[in-house]
């Protein structure tokens, strides 16, 4: 018995790591101000990029393909978009800069205009794919995060900037040009 409570003791000791992973900064905030008023939020799940990646299709042109390959890089993408209510005033980005450690990020591009300010910043592995894209808007009294992980080729950057129609991607392209 007391080796059966030793081996059980010892198993749950090395999954504790894993039971006990702290939630990534952008997990916090999200939910934190997921549903809260003046917060939109999105999640796309590993699962679904998977099964994206594997759609059958007919359409066996170029972008269908690229767009397949994308989507296999991707492992999951989440977005919280505040836009405050009239009346309503937060500094959601002064928010952000304090939960999330930007120093542990590569600045790829800004993109700083009159009331505007678009950053694209990467954590890349050894082989210097990214693992995480992280997109911050700041325009006005506005603000957004978007975080995307996954094994991402930096050549297929530009290909989600193109597919997602969402505010700042489009930029993604410059990317290809620099």
């Amino acid at each position: 018995m007391k080796k059966t409570i030793l081996i059980t003791a010892l198993f749950l000791l090395a999954l504790m790591p894993a039971i006990l992973q702290a939630q990534t900064a952008i997990d916090k905030l999200y939910e934190k101000y997921a549903g809260q008023e003046g917060f939109t939020s999105i999640n796309i799940s590993p699962g679904m990029f998977q099964m994206l990646g594997n759609l059958e299709t007919d359409d066996s042109t170029e972008g269908v393909k690229e767009a397949q390959n994308v989507m296999e890089q991707l492992k999951s993408l989440k977005m919280l978009v505040y836009e405050p209510k009239e009346g309503q005033k937060f500094d959601f980005m002064s928010e952000v800069k304090k939960t999330v450690k930007l120093g542990d990020y590569e600045e790829l591009m800004a993109i700083r205009e009159e009331n505007s300010d678009i950053r694209f910043l990467v954590k890349k592995t050894k082989d210097n794919h990214i693992s995480e894209l992280l997109m911050l808007v700041d325009d006005d009294n506005e603000g957004m995060i978007m975080s995307m992980t996954g094994n991402i080729d930096m050549n297929t950057i530009s290909e989600i900037g193109k597919s997602m129609n969402m505010k700042g991607m489009e930029n993604l392209d410059k990317l290809d040009k620099k």
